[in-house]
């Protein structure tokens, strides 16, 4: 350890390195089933998505199936719309070497098929395996590029899970919900399975979003597993709340959910471009309004940052937006459908319109008080830079 951290930490300063690429970087057979089970999952969610698609039409159920069909499509064009966008930058910043753009035209392929997270997961795959070669042949130079284009398209692919959970899963479990409340027997195990497996998927991909983007940025503190399970508790619990609550207000009236829903949407796209605006496609006004509005449709169901900065305003403002549909979701179901529904879905879905958010949000207090990645209280913050003449780091005190 240098001299100078010995002497900050004499001084009481609390240190932390940043995520980065590990000396000892290895990519284990757990890491590719990983990937895998990713690509496989994905065709899998498909496959079980347009099964209820095709249910609903051979039932003649066209609305349902309308419906369904729009949840699907929807979000993949939207995926590869931003994939592509990803593509563009990776291009331009010149982050992907000449030997490694041979895929282009499968890329192209693949996103014409909507197919954009499998493609960036295949990627990463590759690359895993071809950094897995390198170590192999003890050519360090080409293991660790390879493990650093691993990452970056980890972190892309993290990315576009959250865009798929929440702009194609959480509205199909929010319509499957509703048509359960309606007494669809028919369907009730598939949907059912169909319900828990994506609402427990959803907490999940924020939290593993969160932890790639760190792996791929060196200005980021550590992260433990603690506070990844807190933020997948938390996540989880705040997005089975709010999907719940509009279900129950799809049931009783689904024209105004879905006028509420618009309302809430134009409202989060109107703060990301005055207040929130992501440099994501900042040379392109049509398609930075599109991708604000695309934010805005995953913001009816959980938050993530669009840009670096403080959280605390952002997240109170959103939360305590959110706290107060769901407040008044659960008292217009508690007036409304108590004649209309069985006492097992009444009492169920009141409760889940509340108490998971309460406790979600406690959970999120408790990561940002405890286990947030930062200096902790009562200990100064400060930015270490290292030099690329030396090992001794200056220190800004901050």
């Amino acid at each position: 350890m240098p001299k100078a951290m010995r002497e900050m930490l004499e001084k009481g300063y609390s240190i932390d390195e940043p995520d980065r690429m590990p000396e000892n970087i290895e990519i284990t057979n757990f890491d590719i089933l990983m990937y895998v089970l990713a690509i496989a999952g994905h065709f899998v969610d498909m496959a079980v998505d347009t099964n209820i698609a095709v249910r609903y039409y051979l039932a003649h159920k066209y609305m349902e199936f309308g419906w369904t069909f729009l949840f699907i499509v929807l979000p993949a064009v939207v995926n590869t719309a931003v994939s592509a966008r990803m593509y563009s930058q990776d291009q331009q910043q010149d982050t992907e070497p000449d030997q490694f753009t041979k895929r282009r035209r499968i890329r192209i392929v693949m996103l014409i098929l909507l197919m954009a997270p499998v493609m960036r997961v295949t990627d990463a795959l590759i690359y895993a395996l071809k950094s897995r070669k390198a170590e192999r042949k003890r050519d360090l130079s080409s293991q660790r590029l390879y493990y650093k284009l691993m990452l970056k398209e980890d972190s892309d692919a993290a990315l576009l899970k959250v865009f798929e959970c929440f702009l194609e899963a959480a509205p199909q479990q929010v319509l499957q919900m509703s048509l359960l409340m309606w007494g669809e027997e028919r369907f009730t195990l598939h949907q059912s399975l169909s319900i828990a497996s994506s609402v427990v998927g959803m907490g999940w991909c924020l939290a593993a979003y969160q932890r790639a983007v760190r792996f791929t940025q060196q200005d980021k503190l550590n992260m433990n597993w603690v506070g990844s399970l807190l933020q997948t508790l938390w996540h989880f619990l705040v997005s089975l709340s709010r999907i719940t609550a509009i279900a129950a207000m799809a049931y009783l009236f689904p024209h105004w959910i879905t006028l509420a829903c618009a309302v809430h949407i134009l409202f989060m796209t109107t703060w990301l471009q005055f207040f929130d605006k992501s440099p994501f496609c900042a040379q392109n006004k049509m398609a930075d309004i599109l991708f604000s509005l695309a934010l805005g449709a995953v913001y009816i169901f959980t938050y993530i940052l669009p840009i670096e900065g403080r959280t605390r305003y952002r997240f109170a403002t959103f939360y305590t937006l959110c706290f107060i549909e769901n407040t008044a979701s659960g008292v217009i179901w508690y007036l409304y459908a108590a004649e209309t529904i069985s006492p097992v879905y009444y009492y169920s879905i009141l409760g889940l319109s509340v108490v998971p958010f309460v406790v979600g949000i406690v959970f999120m207090l408790v990561y940002y008080a405890f286990l947030h990645p930062k200096v902790r209280r009562g200990v100064r913050d400060f930015t270490i830079t290292y030099k690329t003449n030396g090992d001794v780091p200056e220190i800004e005190t901050t």
